[in-house]
């Protein structure tokens, strides 16, 4: 297959699709419209900026090209939001020339600020004053839906947002990034890499950092800020443990770059994103928790260095290149939803475009539910569990009251009971 990625190479995400791409035998191509400020390699930088003929003109090269997918990220196109040309003018034409059409949604593409504030208690729209236009967004995902063959997106926590979207996961470079050896110095390193304070819950971390430092507690702090990506794997990588964010609630790109390096991953990790994936090793924390999770990682190194391991492993099993590379090959030849005629706005009777946001606010409604439903039996297997247990203790508690144990069987007992204590403990996911 002959691909395109444009016209953002968000996170480094497109080029890491592409690559696990090109190591399954697909030709792909990599275009952004401006440069990264993090400076993200890409296979061409379009400049749109002189008006409507550039963008006409890079559109047809495309077509030229004769691409079988196009796969666009961050709700844009090949046509961006001008004055002169109406938004996502491209989508229709690809669809009409047999092309699949692919839309990766990676966040506040799609995210409605009322329903995260609702939905989690450390919404960084709670801490961040990150604008969210909820028509814009409601609006441009009406557009995309008539034309897309596919959706995506690169977090759980997002499926709420992106009717018939499908979660895929997201991707570090494993195949260039190495572990490197941990230093063994008095003073650990913490290091934290917000690209954006105010969403990470940067003013939280360092006031507690602070607090342990005034504790006695021996460590030293990185703060890696408007740097390329280059220099910011190189620091991660002379850190003992990377602090993502206290807010939001999945792993980012961070976390999963620092356990590619073999690093700990710190970061707030909701329950939807642990059953998904339930062997994540990322040491989860919230504003409320940092604190305590922060003492025990660095009082003990045993554990760090088994995380790192572990962190490693993780990601190179679900989140390398060819692993994701292998899901979006399938996803590109699986059949795609149909294309709807007409651009919503333009010739629609309003009675259907009535009916379409009917349709929206239902399916919308559905998806709350059935995330409801999720985490009802989610919280009933835990309830179960916590019986079983108790029943267990119960019937211990019965026995060794009815017939005194000696001290060599107390001792064995007490034993067993550890043992089983320790097993289930190994058997949670890292907290």
């Amino acid at each position: 297959m002959r691909v395109l990625q444009a016209p953002v190479n968000i996170a480094n995400q497109p080029w890491l699709m592409a690559q696990g791409l090109r190591q399954a035998g697909h030709e792909v191509e990599v275009w952004q419209f401006r440069e990264h400020p993090f400076g993200y390699p890409v296979d061409r930088t379009v400049d749109v900026t002189p008006g409507p003929a550039s963008i006409i003109r890079a559109f047809l090269e495309a077509v030229e090209q004769d691409f079988d997918v196009v796969h666009f990220h961050y709700a844009s196109s090949l046509v961006p939001q001008r004055e002169f040309l109406p938004w996502f003018w491209d989508l229709p034409v690809w669809r009409s020339l047999g092309v699949t059409v692919v839309f990766t949604f990676h966040g506040s593409d799609a995210r409605l600020r009322s329903h995260h504030v609702d939905d989690d208690p450390w919404s960084y729209y709670r801490f961040a004053d990150v604008p969210c236009d909820e028509e814009l967004i409601a609006t441009r995902l009406s557009v995309i839906r008539r034309y897309a063959s596919h959706m995506t997106v690169g977090s759980v926590l997002d499926l709420p947002y992106v009717d018939e979207g499908v979660y895929v996961p997201k991707i570090v470079d494993t195949d260039s990034i190495r572990v490197g050896p941990v230093a063994d110095r008095p003073r650990a390193v913490i290091a934290h890499a917000p690209s954006r304070r105010s969403t990470k819950g940067t003013d939280i971390v360092l006031a507690a950092l602070d607090t342990l430092r005034e504790e006695g507690l021996p460590f030293d702090v990185d703060l890696i800020e408007g740097v390329s990506n280059a220099e910011a794997l190189e620091r991660m990588g002379r850190a003992d443990i990377v602090v993502e964010k206290l807010l939001g609630g999945d792993a980012g790109v961070t976390s999963l770059e620092a356990m590619a390096l073999g690093r700990v991953a710190v970061a707030r990790i909701r329950d939807q994103v642990r059953e998904q994936h339930p062997a994540m090793p990322v040491v989860s924390a919230t504003p409320e928790t940092f604190l305590e999770v922060m003492r025990g990682l660095l009082t003990d190194p045993e554990r760090r260095a088994r995380l790192g391991r572990e962190g490693r492993e993780y990601v190179e099993r679900e989140h390398a290149p060819a692993v994701v590379g292998r899901i979006l090959e399938e996803l590109y030849r699986s059949p795609g939803r149909p294309g709807l005629p007409a651009y919503p706005g333009w010739t629609v009777p309003p009675s259907e475009a009535a009916l379409e946001n009917l349709r929206i606010s239902l399916e919308k409604e559905r998806a709350e539910r059935l995330r409801l439903r999720r985490r009802t039996r989610t919280l009933r297997e835990q309830v179960a569990v916590a019986r079983r247990e108790l029943d267990e203790a119960q019937r211990e508690i019965a026995t060794i009251r009815s017939t005194p144990p000696s001290p060599g069987q107390w001792l064995r007992w007490v034993g067993r009971r550890l043992k089983a204590r320790l097993l289930r403990l190994r058997q949670r996911p890292a907290a």
